[in-house]
Protein backbone atom coordinates (compact mmCIF):
# COMPACT_ATOMS: atom_id res chain seq x y z
CA UNK A 1 0.00 0.00 0.00
CA UNK A 2 2.48 2.48 1.02
CA UNK A 3 4.49 1.53 -2.30
CA UNK A 4 2.00 2.55 -4.29
CA UNK A 5 1.46 6.35 -2.65
CA UNK A 6 5.47 6.25 -2.90
CA UNK A 7 4.90 5.42 -6.67
CA UNK A 8 2.00 8.05 -7.14
CA UNK A 9 4.05 10.75 -5.49
CA UNK A 10 6.81 9.97 -7.81
CA UNK A 11 4.50 10.11 -10.67
CA UNK A 12 3.52 13.65 -9.91
CA UNK A 13 7.17 14.98 -9.05
CA UNK A 14 8.16 13.38 -12.46
CA UNK A 15 5.35 14.81 -14.15
CA UNK A 16 5.77 17.96 -13.00
CA UNK A 17 9.22 18.25 -14.38
CA UNK A 18 8.26 16.68 -17.59
CA UNK A 19 5.27 19.75 -17.21
CA UNK A 20 8.12 22.31 -16.62
CA UNK A 21 10.35 20.99 -19.29
CA UNK A 22 7.54 21.01 -21.80
CA UNK A 23 6.08 24.36 -21.02
CA UNK A 24 9.11 26.24 -20.76
CA UNK A 25 7.21 29.14 -22.68
CA UNK A 26 5.00 29.64 -19.68
CA UNK A 27 4.85 32.84 -18.22
CA UNK A 28 6.00 33.05 -14.67
CA UNK A 29 2.96 33.19 -13.27
CA UNK A 30 1.82 30.32 -15.10
CA UNK A 31 5.00 28.25 -13.77
CA UNK A 32 4.21 29.11 -10.49
CA UNK A 33 0.94 28.27 -10.63
CA UNK A 34 1.94 24.66 -12.27
CA UNK A 35 4.49 24.22 -9.69
CA UNK A 36 1.96 25.00 -6.79
CA UNK A 37 -0.46 22.88 -8.57
CA UNK A 38 2.54 19.65 -8.46
CA UNK A 39 3.20 20.34 -5.01
CA UNK A 40 -0.38 20.45 -3.51
CA UNK A 41 -0.66 16.95 -5.39
CA UNK A 42 1.84 15.79 -3.77
CA UNK A 43 1.11 17.09 -0.54
CA UNK A 44 -2.54 15.31 -1.36
CA UNK A 45 -0.36 12.13 -1.92
CA UNK A 46 1.35 12.32 1.57
CA UNK A 47 -2.11 13.02 3.51
CA UNK A 48 -3.05 9.77 1.36
CA UNK A 49 0.14 7.50 2.51
CA UNK A 50 -0.82 8.65 5.97
CA UNK A 51 -4.36 8.49 6.17
CA UNK A 52 -3.49 4.87 4.29
CA UNK A 53 -1.45 3.87 7.42
CA UNK A 54 -3.57 5.14 10.32
CA UNK A 55 -6.76 2.68 8.40
CA UNK A 56 -3.81 0.01 8.20
CA UNK A 57 -3.28 0.76 12.31
CA UNK A 58 -6.62 1.07 13.07
CA UNK A 59 -7.90 -2.45 11.02
CA UNK A 60 -5.29 -4.41 13.10
CA UNK A 61 -6.33 -3.07 15.98
CA UNK A 62 -9.87 -4.34 15.45
CA UNK A 63 -8.71 -7.55 14.11
CA UNK A 64 -6.69 -7.78 17.30
CA UNK A 65 -9.82 -7.25 19.25
CA UNK A 66 -11.98 -9.35 17.65
CA UNK A 67 -9.67 -12.10 18.09
CA UNK A 68 -9.77 -11.15 21.97
CA UNK A 69 -13.39 -11.25 21.70
CA UNK A 70 -13.23 -14.84 19.99
CA UNK A 71 -11.17 -16.27 22.99
CA UNK A 72 -13.57 -14.57 25.68
CA UNK A 73 -16.12 -16.62 24.24
CA UNK A 74 -14.40 -19.73 23.81
CA UNK A 75 -13.25 -19.63 26.93
CA UNK A 76 -17.03 -19.02 28.44
CA UNK A 77 -18.03 -21.30 26.53
CA UNK A 78 -16.00 -24.01 27.51
CA UNK A 79 -17.10 -23.02 31.10
CA UNK A 80 -21.15 -22.94 30.51
CA UNK A 81 -19.92 -26.39 29.18
CA UNK A 82 -18.14 -27.53 32.95
CA UNK A 83 -20.53 -25.85 34.53
CA UNK A 84 -23.65 -28.45 32.11
CA UNK A 85 -21.72 -31.17 33.64
CA UNK A 86 -21.76 -30.52 36.95
CA UNK A 87 -25.16 -29.69 37.09
CA UNK A 88 -25.53 -32.77 35.17
CA UNK A 89 -23.40 -35.16 37.73
CA UNK A 90 -25.48 -32.93 40.38
CA UNK A 91 -29.20 -34.04 38.98
CA UNK A 92 -27.77 -37.79 38.59
CA UNK A 93 -26.51 -37.78 42.19
CA UNK A 94 -30.02 -36.19 43.06
CA UNK A 95 -31.71 -39.05 41.59
CA UNK A 96 -29.66 -41.66 43.21
CA UNK A 97 -30.44 -40.13 46.01
CA UNK A 98 -34.01 -39.80 45.88
CA UNK A 99 -34.01 -43.63 44.71
CA UNK A 100 -32.23 -44.91 47.56
CA UNK A 101 -34.38 -42.52 49.98
CA UNK A 102 -37.25 -45.12 48.34
CA UNK A 103 -35.89 -47.85 49.11
CA UNK A 104 -35.89 -47.23 52.85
Amino acid sequence: MMRKVMVKIGTFLVLGLFLAGCTAHLSPEDQAKLDAAVLKAADAATVSEQNAAESAKYAARTQEGAAKAADRAEAAAKRAEAAAAVAEASAAKAVKAYEMGLRK
